[in-house]
């Protein structure tokens, strides 16, 4: 996906509905670059406490929580077995 200045929204979301297991952890990293990338803007900018800061907070949290729950690769290789 091409990324624009503020895709973060969009990439979140793919990450959170990304039906194929496999794809999950690519997803999820794309989401947590572009939800860095926001975040470091904003701080840059001065604007640091923000409502969309703390959308951003709760959306790399939420992301934390999706990978802990996501099939490993290990287990994906099992699956295919």
């Amino acid at each position: 996906m091409s990324e624009t200045p503020n895709c973060w929204p969009e990439l979140y979301r793919e990450a959170l509905l990304e039906p194929d297991p496999r794809k999950v952890p690519v997803r999820i990293e794309e989401a947590r670059k572009a939800i860095h990338r926001r975040a470091h803007e904003l701080w840059g900018a001065g604007l640091a406490t923000t409502r969309e800061q703390r959308e951003l907070d709760a959306a790399l949290h939420f992301l934390d929580l999706l990978r802990m729950v996501a099939p490993s690769e290990a287990e994906l290789s099992a699956l295919k077995q």
